[in-house]
């Protein structure tokens, strides 16, 4: 079945045959008449211009035509051509089927923009569009609603054929949209506007005669509020300005330059804007619409019917105020003002923000009620004015808040059983307000009283905003504006509590008079209610002791309440008690059974509360009873009453819950339990104290205390009291007569080791009030050492007396005594008050010291000495050896006497500690030794001469014990060390005890000039005593520095610029940054470290001494010089050093010290490596004075380090000194200090910022950067090495493009040209620029970027520089952050129809060479789907470079947004023909709106290949050109390693590998060139460098360099990189074009030649066989 359908179908089309001829005939006779019509309407343009009458030559002026004077140099007059030069006329014009008012083009074109061939030379200047007639006829404008200009002007609206369009943007939904002719702007978003005009054939001539401006007139229905004037450019040039006032006046004017250049017969087209706004009473009510008549057609603007409501403005303001500070209401105002369009249904929504629980509004209700005019009460009330007629009176009603989560903005009216939660909000509708109609609402809230509402502390803000909405049609809610008002609650106010003087009531009671004080200040803005007095004995913090409560009570009568009209109120107040920690307060108080309260409040009966207004004052009076017995509760003679008040109300608080407190404490201090005095001194002889004899004597016996009688007395009537005796008097029980004592225990205690009593003591009772005693009784107290009794024992029993007693108490034995401080104390037990006892324990006493000077007196003095360094390879001692002296001195050191040597502990003190192995002791000597710290130099030279026969070593006579407690110290480590004796040790006539002590610094001196102190103390443990009772006899002190012979320390770092002489100090060090400190005649430009070394800091050598600098490597010496003589060293000098071999060069200078002191010479020896200085100084001398006998001496170094200089590199470069004998021959100390040193010799700016990193906030005015390099701003020596070069590498970022002919270099010293070589490789976008050394260089160079304007696209751009061979930290990166650019700044202006091409001819290799004679040809392309291809073999143009490597297409022979292949035909000899294809399309907007569709796309497909230099967009004329570059054929060098013997591994060897290029064969005299090839580490692969610039057919020869820059000739060994290699050539005889192969082969990798055949039998005999082998195969072949 399927065959015979097939069939049947073939057969169909054989029948159909017929019919198909008759169709071709058809279609063949159809194309015959679209070729014909095609034809035709192709070839009337050509017609059109064929028909000239005038024969002259048609020329516009192009900035070709004028010198760099400004003179017209081409000879020819300018000419355009106009109707009248035609044979047909502009009547005709109209049967020639264009549009009326059209010219056509005179491009040279047709319509589609084809080339016909009709274009003429002299076209190379062609106005935008086309030419218009030199006097234009004007149009009648017809249709416009745009206003008539001023007489004289050129107004743009009459001539409409040179309008091109008028569009709008306007926001809707927060975009922009345009529209245009026949389209409709349906609801903007507001009513503002941009207005864009796109002008065309405005001819130049017209123009200049009315003053190079026009004007254009915008429509009627937009207005402008504000005049604004902004720039107009073509490219980066500013040609006008564009000016828009608020007549709807634009003004363009163009500046005379500008036309000048353009010629009276050009034509300009442009576009210009203006940001307007539409007038709402151009709207029609009805259907809330309107329409712009333009020159261009009509748009109409549709605002919907709520237009008003949408688009209608209203102000808003509030304010708030609080009249009445007495009163709890705050009153507000919303005021709103109609704009100049009137409004409708507006609602202002009124809602709390901040802190809404403090108030609620006043007299508004739920329901909707419409508002009066006039006040009553708190009611709210609409005020109208500024208005005609009688409007209608708002509306208002109360409701909750809007609902946020809906979205809702305008709250309804709450229904059915829902209530407001408070405060909840109010709306305000108003139907309608007339054009600058305002109306004010008033209105009321007030301030709620709940408890503690208002936060004092927390400065509350009531915040309160109105805010306005409109609604529209469908409810449709409009946003208008709002305003906020907040209202702070002020509370000001003052707390005092008085208490008057105690007084006493009949029972000895105390009475204190307490007055509670709050005022409320006239700052405060609210009242205080329900006002509450607290008042607390027992408050958290501040209360009186809890032991004294039962005796204080309150007294309820004595309370009173006093207003601020200073009116008693007591009876409306009631009083709250509370004791202990209860927390609940009661009114009624049961004195009697509830005991004392602690605390009360007052407040306000119920329905009175107290409510304290601003200005006024309330006051609380009450007394407080003290009990005597609070003396005895606290066992003190002097107690504390504390009282604290506080304050609080219902509607304020701080965060304790009260307003504030205060405080008051009142001191009871007139009792006195005892009290004890002595005399100053003691008795100066003896005293007879007399006895009456009818006063009763009490004497100490078995049973206890008994009266003496007169037998057992005699007749004792006096004691005689000896010399040296103290007095003691004892006051007790001065209580007022209020307690007794008579059961009280009352004891006297001496030191019984050193003092008794003598004699009695006298005891008077004194009735309080009295000055008669009651008596006097006598007790025998002699010889004891304490007495105790009882007033009762001795006969007083039933009264409150109070006693005085006195007595006298002796030292015991003074001679074994030195120095002691003795207390005796005296004490009660207990007292009675009321049948009350109160025991005291160990508490009420009184006591008073004397100190007793006997006759043993033994004293300590230590003493330091020296410092001893610990041995070399030490195991102990190691951090040297402290020595001490220890000198006692006394008649005898009795047994068990006790010399403590203890370490100080200090924060500025260092320890030290002794050995608990018995070395810490080196000696114990008796003796007269005299001053040993002066007479001997250390401990070794004291026990070589010490020994005679008035010295003893009496070590044996003492224990040591040791103690450690300081926390983190072992046991090895002693603080403490005891020196006990065994027994009695006689000191005679001038004889001491020498203790030489040894102790181990903890920690040594790490810091110069900052000494570690190290203390020791020394006391005398007397026997018998214990270590609490210990006499400190002094203490001494060592002091360690760090470099005390010789220290070194950085002066400071620097940078020092000869070109200027300015110094740049990087680190102040110890010059604090003084320059002035720095011999600027001795510098060069570069970084510098300035050291100074002292010698002889602690004074302590004598003598010549010798100091070896060592220079750190990567600096140089810059001069040594004497820096600052000590006040006794400025006798030291520098001196000739004899005896140095030739590898020392003296060198001198002549400076000013830095004391001021002029002409000091200064004589040092430098080494010939550069490495080492050497100076002599002296005399020093032994001063042992810090500082006073030293000298400082300068060294400064100057950085010639090149990973420090032109890498980044922060290095730290150590400086070494050593101090030697006078000869040399040994060193003494050494000494470093180190300098962190870092440079930056490049630095990158451009055009925009001189910031490194900058972020665009606007668009820039152009495609092009400007990059300044400033490399070596110093102008200092950056290389070492002889034939160095300073290669600067410019790492351009992916969207940039170098404009090649853009370098310029200059000196920055004196601002010469320096000669600069940039080459540059198109595929790493990588420039290297070779610059002299010592040579401050600034280059500048531009660059394109590769990004579209007026897109809003943002690119960043990134552009490095560092120095080759060196890391990147030693350059520059420049970024700008989103960059963007604008052709169309406010508007713009063409004057061209025919963009000219520039094709520059660029060596990459040296980019200064400038090629002539490379011929190009330009095609004309087009893009198919993904390709460019040429529409025609045959070129558009083509032609070659001039003398300035530049090939300039003439202007007619291009077009915009056409693409063109540049192809490279012919190139230079001596270097390579580029190949590649270029592509290059100048774009133009279509109308000045938008890019064709053709355009975009070869947009997107230049973006997409990414290579800006071979698929270009130019923007703008001035990036309308082409950078094509050629390399050099050059003489390339290729490097080839052989690792191995048998020469198979190739693997690079990493180093910098160094050629030269030479004009002779034996590689005589300097190179020419020297070119370099460095392999890194893990490098693989060839690599080759080219040597450039060579005459074409000259033999040039290619040498190595070896590690001291001599050419290496063939086969020869040599040192490379301090390795061994033998070097050999592919052919070092080359000319341009050739390569020459270097190879290395190492040198202990080559197998020996040993002169035998070696494998060459095995090599033949093989081939042998393999002949006979092929020889048998053929035969048998042949065979078969």
């Amino acid at each position: 079945m399927q065959r015979n359908w097939r069939t049947e179908y073939f057969k169909n089309l054989i029948k159909d045959k017929t019919r198909t001829k008759r169709w071709r005939k058809v279609l063949l006779c159809l194309s015959c008449v679209v070729v014909f019509w095609t034809v035709y309407a192709l070839i009337l343009p050509a017609i059109t211009l064929e028909s000239k009458k005038c024969n002259i030559e048609e020329h516009t002026h192009s900035a070709e035509c004028y010198s760099e004077s400004q003179e017209l140099i081409c000879g020819k007059e300018e000419h355009v051509h106009t109707a009248e030069c035609t044979s047909i006329s502009n009547n005709d014009s109209s049967n020639s089927g264009e549009d009326a008012g059209t010219v056509p083009d005179t491009s040279g074109n047709d319509a589609n923009g084809n080339e016909e061939g009709k274009n003429t030379p002299e076209e190379s200047v062609i106005p935008e569009e086309s030419v218009v007639p030199a006097e234009p006829e004007t149009s009648s404008g017809t249709g416009t609603t745009e206003t008539p200009g001023e007489t004289g002007e050129y107004v743009l609206n009459d001539h409409t054929e040179q309008i091109t369009s008028v569009t709008f943007t306007y926001k809707k939904d927060g975009k922009e949209v345009e529209v245009d002719k026949g389209q409709t702007i349906d609801t903007p978003d507001d009513l503002s506007m941009n207005i864009k005009v796109v002008f065309t054939s405005i001819p130049v001539a017209t123009l200049k005669d009315h003053n190079g401006k026009f004007v254009y007139n915008l429509p009627k229905e937009f207005q402008i509020k504000e005049t604004t004037t902004k720039n107009m450019t073509q490219g980066s040039d500013v040609i006008g300005t564009i000016t828009v006032d608020t007549n709807g006046k634009v003004v363009v004017a163009y500046n005379d330059e500008y036309l000048k250049k353009l010629g009276a017969s050009s034509t300009i087209s442009g576009n210009f804007f203006a940001s307007a706004e539409l007038k709402l009473n151009s709207v029609t009510e009805e259907n809330g619409q309107t329409t712009v008549k333009t020159p261009n057609g009509d748009i109409k603007i549709n605002l919907g019917m709520d237009y008003n409501e949408h688009y209608g403005t209203v102000a808003v303001t509030k304010q708030c105020s609080k009249g009445d500070k007495s009163g709890d209401y705050i009153k507000y105002t919303v005021t709103v003002t109609a704009g100049e369009d009137g409004i409708k249904n507006l609602y202002v929504v009124d809602q709390f923000t901040e802190n809404k629980n403090l108030v609620n509004y006043v007299g508004i209700e739920t329901t909707e009620q419409t508002l009066k005019s006039k006040e009553e009460q708190q009611n709210p009330y609409e005020t109208i004015t500024n208005s005609e007629g009688s409007p209608a009176a708002g509306k208002i009603y109360l409701t909750n808040e809007a609902d946020a989560t809906t979205g809702q903005k305008i709250p309804e009216l709450i229904t059915g059983t829902t209530t407001v939660t408070e405060p909840g909000s109010f709306v305000w509708k108003i139907a309608e307000m007339k054009a600058g109609e305002i109306r004010t609402l008033t209105y009321f809230v007030k301030l709620k009283d709940d408890s503690g509402i208002i936060k004092i502390e927390n400065n509350q803000n009531i915040k309160n905003k109105a805010q306005l909405y409109t609604k529209g049609a469908n409810d449709k809610i409009y946003t208008k504006g709002g305003s906020e008002k907040s209202f702070q609650p002020q509370i000001d106010y003052t707390m005092q509590k008085d208490a008057a003087t105690p007084t006493k009531d009949a029972e000895g009671n105390y009475i204190i008079d307490y007055t509670l004080r709050f005022s409320l200040n006239k700052a405060s803005n609210y009242p205080l209610k329900n006002f509450v007095f607290w008042d607390y004995l027992n408050y958290s913090g501040y209360s009186t002791d809890s032991n004294m409560h039962p005796y204080i009570s309150y007294i309820p009568e004595s309370f009173q309440v006093i207003n601020s009209q200073n009116e008693k109120i007591t009876e409306n107040m009631d009083i709250y008690w509370a004791k202990g920690e209860d927390k609940d307060y009661k009114k009624e108080w049961d004195f009697k059974t509830d005991g004392n309260p602690v605390r009360f409040k007052i407040m306000g009966k119920e329905g009175k509360p107290v409510n304290i207004n601003p200005g006024e004052t309330y006051s609380v009076t009450y007394q407080l009873k003290v009990q005597p017995e609070v003396y005895a509760a606290m066992k003190a003679n002097s107690v504390e009453i504390k009282n604290k008040y506080l304050a609080s109300c219902s509607n304020a608080c701080k965060s304790d819950g009260y307003i504030g407190n205060t405080e008051r404490t009142v001191t009871l201090n007139d009792y006195q339990w005892v009290q004890k005095t002595k005399e100053n001194e003691p008795t100066g002889e003896n005293v007879v104290i007399s006895i009456p004899p009818d006063q009763e004597k009490y004497e100490y016996t078995g049973t206890g205390i008994s009266k003496m009688t007169q037998d057992s007395s005699g007749t004792i009537d006096s004691v005689t009291v000896p010399a040296g005796s103290w007095k003691y008097t004892v006051n007790v029980n001065k209580t007022l007569g209020q307690w007794d004592l008579t059961d009280t225990t009352m004891t006297d205690t001496l030191s019984p080791e050193y003092m008794q009593y003598v004699g009695y003591v006298k005891i008077t009772a004194y009735e309080e009030g009295k000055e008669e005693p009651v008596g006097t009784k006598w007790l025998d107290i002699d010889g004891k050492s304490s007495f105790a009794l009882k007033p009762f024992q001795i006969g007083w029993t039933d009264k409150s007396y109070w006693y005085k007693f006195e007595y006298y108490a002796k030292p015991k034995d003074l001679s074994t005594i030195t120095k002691e401080n003795v207390t005796n104390t005296f004490k009660l037990d207990k007292a009675r008050r009321k049948g009350q006892e109160f025991t005291f324990g160990d508490a009420v006493k009184s006591s008073q010291t004397v100190t007793l000077i006997g006759g043993y007196n033994l004293t300590a003095h230590k003493k330091a000495w020296y410092y001893e360094k610990p041995e070399e390879n030490a195991t102990t001692w190691l951090n040297g050896q402290l020595y001490w002296i220890i000198e006692v001195k006394g008649s005898v050191i009795k047994e068990g006497t006790q010399i403590k040597d203890a370490i100080y502990g200090d924060s500025n003190v260092t320890d030290s500690f002794m050995h608990p192995d018995g070395t810490s002791i080196a000696g114990i000597y008796k003796g007269n030794l005299g001053k040993i710290e002066n007479s001997y130099k250390n401990f070794t030279e004291f026990e070589s001469n010490y020994q005679n026969g008035n010295v003893q070593d009496i070590a044996q006579e003492f224990t040591l014990t040791y103690n450690t407690t300081k926390p983190g110290w072992n046991e090895n480590q002693c603080n403490d060390m005891f020196i006990k004796a065994k027994q009695d040790i006689e000191l005679g006539e001038n004889q001491n005890l020498y203790i030489i002590v040894r102790t181990e610094p903890m920690r040594l001196p790490d810091t110069y000039r900052v000494p570690r102190t190290y203390r020791n103390r020394v006391f005398i443990i007397d026997s018998g005593k214990t270590e609490n009772e210990q006499r400190e006899m002094g203490s001494a002190e060592q002091k360690l520095y760090y470099g005390g012979d010789i220290l070194k320390e950085l002066g400071q770092t620097f940078k020092y610029d000869s070109t200027d002489g300015t110094v740049e100090v990087i680190e102040p060090g110890k010059d604090e940054g003084n320059t002035s400190r720095i011999c600027k005649n001795l510098l060069t430009s570069g970084v510098y470290a300035a050291w100074a070394f002292k010698v002889n800091y602690t004074g302590e050598l004598q003598g010549t001494y010798r100091v070896l600098e060592e220079i750190p490597d990567g600096m140089e010496l810059a001069y040594i010089r004497i820096k600052w003589p000590g006040n006794e060293a400025q006798g030291i000098a520098s001196k000739e050093i004899t005896g140095l071999d030739g590898e020392w060069e003296r060198k001198s200078n002549s400076t000013t010290t830095d004391r001021g002191e002029k002409n000091q010479e200064t004589i040092y020896y430098v080494n010939k490596n550069g490495k080492q200085a050497l100076i002599e100084l002296g005399e020093f001398t032994a001063g042992k004075i810090v500082d006073d006998y030293s000298v400082d001496v300068q060294v400064v170094c100057r950085v010639t380090d090149k990973n420090v200089l032109l890498g980044g590199e922060q290095k730290t470069f150590t400086n070494k000194v050593t101090l030697q004998n006078a000869d040399g021959t040994k060193n003494i100390s050494t000494a470093t200090a180190n300098a962190t040193l870092s440079d930056n010799n490049l630095t990158k700016k451009n055009n925009l910022t001189d910031e490194s990193n900058y972020t665009m906030s606007a668009p820039s005015t152009s495609q092009r950067l400007t990059y300044t390099i400033t490399a070596n701003a110093r102008g200092q020596q950056l290389l070492t090495g002889d034939g160095e070069k300073l290669t600067i590498v410019d790492k351009l970022g992916d969207n940039l493009s170098l404009v090649g002919d853009s370098f310029h270099a200059r000196n920055l010293k004196n601002n010469t040209i320096v000669p600069i070589n940039p080459k540059y490789n198109l595929e790493t976008k990588i420039i290297e620029i070779e610059i002299p050394d010592k040579t401050p260089v600034e280059i500048t160079y531009s660059a394109t970027i590769d990004v579209a304007p007026d897109t809003g696209k943002k690119v960043n751009v990134t552009n490095e520089v560092y120095w080759k061979s060196y890391s990147a930290g030693g350059g520059a990166i420049n970024t700008i952050n989103n960059y963007s650019y604008t052709l169309n700044a406010g508007g713009s202006t063409e004057s061209t129809t025919h963009p000219p091409l520039t094709i520059n001819k660029i060596d990459q290799d040296d980019m200064s060479n400038k090629l002539q004679g490379v011929r190009f040809s330009i095609y004309e392309c087009a893009l198919l789907g993904d390709e460019i291809q040429r529409k025609s073999d045959s070129e558009v143009t083509g032609g070659t470079t001039n003398e300035a490597g530049v090939y300039t297409v003439e202007a007619t022979k291009l077009n915009y947004n056409t693409i063109y292949e540049v192809k490279e035909m012919e190139t230079v000899a001596g270097y390579i023909l580029d190949e590649a294809s270029h592509y290059i399309m100048c774009v133009k907007k279509e109308d000045s709106r938008d890019y064709s569709e053709v355009v975009k796309q070869y947009i997107a497909y230049c973006e997409k290949k990414n290579k800006p230099n071979q698929y270009k967009v130019a923007y703008d004329l001035q990036s309308f050109n082409l950078d094509v570059y050629n390399a050099q054929q050059g003489i390339i060098v290729k490097k080839d390693f052989i690792n191995d013997a048998a020469g198979n591994s190739h693997n690079p060897v990493s180093g910098t590998y160094r050629f030269g290029l030479y004009n002779n064969a034996d590689g005589t005299s300097n190179p020419l060139e020297i070119v370099t090839i460095e392999y890194n580490p893990g490098d693989k692969g060839v690599k080759t460098a080219k040597f450039k610039n060579q005459e074409l057919n000259t033999t040039y020869y290619v040498f190595e360099l070896d590690d001291k820059n001599q050419p290496i000739k063939a086969s020869q060994g040599a040192t490379i990189n301090k390795q061994q290699y033998i070097v050999t050539y592919s052919n070092n005889a080359a000319k341009c074009g050739d390569t020459v192969t270097v190879t290395n082969q190492s040198h202990t990798k080559m197998l020996p030649t040993t002169g035998s055949c070696g494998t060459l039998l095995y090599r033949l005999a093989g081939i042998i066989l393999m002949l006979l082998a092929s020889l048998r195969m053929l035969l048998r072949y042949t065979k078969k």
